[in-house]
């Protein structure tokens, strides 16, 4: 829709309720009991693509990691190793001399999400690209790969980089168990979906009013949030609730990161959850999604 260009940062909102309303459900992020342990193990596997195979040229690991049944969503290349390897090679001929920077990561049972910045100088955050991949882990391999790839821009908003932590714990960050990681996950899934579907009285409820943003096109705090709701036809500060049913692909939660896909995998937001509110927000959209 048109108003995807003026405000991505909210593009789930548009683009959510009109195109992923028709799912049939929310897909469901893995099958439970998986250990925490195996989650790190998980999560190493996954990182040595980007440490060894990106930034050392050791596409031998990609071989090493990758199962012969993998599965590759990014149609401009082949499945397999083969695949990966040309994924990565792509990325260092638009960008030469490109280095891999993992910003961030969450492993929850067998899904592993990264969020990292492809730049030949990592130390400005204002070049480059903005990445997240997700992958599922089988038995001690990567069987498939969703991709998400957005240009930086030389500018923000709010003056906050597509990468950077603002919040800062006054204590320093607390350590979650896995129960609170999913009460987190379940919370800011809901909020984002009564969002999706017109209700604004959901930011009153379930957003600090700080909301660190950093998105290129939106300035910090829940005003430009309320003020994009308004000028979409929402009453606040009652708020109107849609038909429903907005659904997401893949939802993950790690620490205090919850993780959420559109169902067809051309955007991912990042929602920082603490004493549940959501008071940070990362995303990534695809080029020409905006």
């Amino acid at each position: 829709m048109g108003y995807r260009k003026t405000l991505p940062w909210l593009v789930a909102v548009a683009f959510f309720t009109t195109a992923c309303s028709g799912a049939s459900g929310t897909v469901p992020a893995t099958a439970a009991g998986s250990s925490s342990a195996s989650e790190e193990q998980n999560k190493a596997l996954v990182l040595r693509l980007y440490s060894e195979a990106f930034n050392k040229n050791k596409t031998d690991v990609v071989k090493e990691l990758v199962g012969s049944d993998f599965v590759q969503h990014d149609k401009s290349v082949p499945g397999g190793a083969d695949g990966q390897v040309k994924q990565f090679n792509d990325v260092k001929a638009k960008i030469p001399g490109a280095v891999a920077t993992v910003k961030r990561t969450a492993a929850d049972r067998d899904l592993v999400a990264v969020h990292w910045h492809a730049s030949a100088t990592p130390a400005n955050e204002a070049t480059g690209e903005a990445k997240v991949d997700l992958y599922r882990v089988g038995n001690g391999k990567l069987v498939e790969h969703w991709s998400i790839t957005q240009t930086v821009p030389a500018t923000t908003a709010s003056g906050n980089s597509l990468f950077s932590d603002v919040y800062q714990y006054p204590n320093g960050a607390p350590t979650l168990s896995e129960e609170q990681e999913e009460t987190n996950r379940e919370f800011a899934v809901t909020a984002y979906r009564k969002l999706s579907d017109g209700d604004a009285a959901v930011i009153d409820t379930s957003w600090d009013p700080r909301y660190y943003q950093h998105n290129p096109a939106a300035a910090n705090g829940t005003g430009p949030l309320k003020q994009f709701m308004q000028q979409q036809g929402v009453t606040l500060p009652s708020g109107t609730t849609g038909s429903g049913g907005t659904q997401f692909g893949h939802t993950l939660a790690d620490g205090d990161l919850v993780w959420v896909f559109s169902s067809d995998y051309v955007v991912a937001d990042i929602f920082r959850v603490v004493d549940g509110k959501i008071i940070e927000h990362w995303d990534v959209v695809a080029d020409g999604q905006q």
